[in-house]
């Protein structure tokens, strides 16, 4: 019995099964992880003047969704990007508007107008959407970086 285990195609073909087994392993162990479900509810900051401090947490925002969309996909989009929405909704609603503040209203309104968008958009390529959002998320990003550091 013994020497039946110790032929080569039956050493081959144990050799090949672990590899399988290790292959398929990994490949269940790297696989994009579920987001979770956002547990959280919108907040609404208290209403203010300053266009600076509605603007950074608006920022603030758009980044920890960036980096949620980045790790999360498609699937991350669909379920949270109506939540992400109302927040900075109401993130600009707590910004009284006067001159000085109007254009950084008109910013967070366009904002959220084409994350709606995206939002509305009929899916034929899921990862072409993605990347449209990403690639909006990033812009967005930077102008109101750019415009927090002028302000300062």
């Amino acid at each position: 019995m013994i020497e039946n285990l110790l032929r080569p195609e039956v050493l081959l073909s144990n050799v090949i099964v672990c590899l399988v087994t290790v292959l398929i392993t990994r490949w269940v162990l790297k696989r994009k992880p579920k987001p979770e479900r956002p547990a959280e509810v919108v907040q609404s900051p208290k209403q203010t003047a300053d266009g600076t401090v509605i603007l950074e947490t608006s920022l603030a925002t758009l980044q920890s969704y960036k980096n949620n969309l980045n790790k999360f996909g498609y699937v991350y989009f669909q379920e949270t990007t109506p939540i992400v929405i109302e927040q900075l909704k109401a993130e600009a609603s707590s910004l009284i508007v006067s001159e000085t503040n109007q254009p950084i209203h008109e910013l967070l309104q366009k904002n959220y107008e084409k994350l709606a968008a995206f939002q509305q958009k009929e899916v034929a390529d899921t990862k072409k959407l993605e990347l449209d959002v990403l690639n909006h998320v990033n812009k967005t990003i930077i102008t109101w970086r750019n415009l927090l550091k002028e302000s300062r």
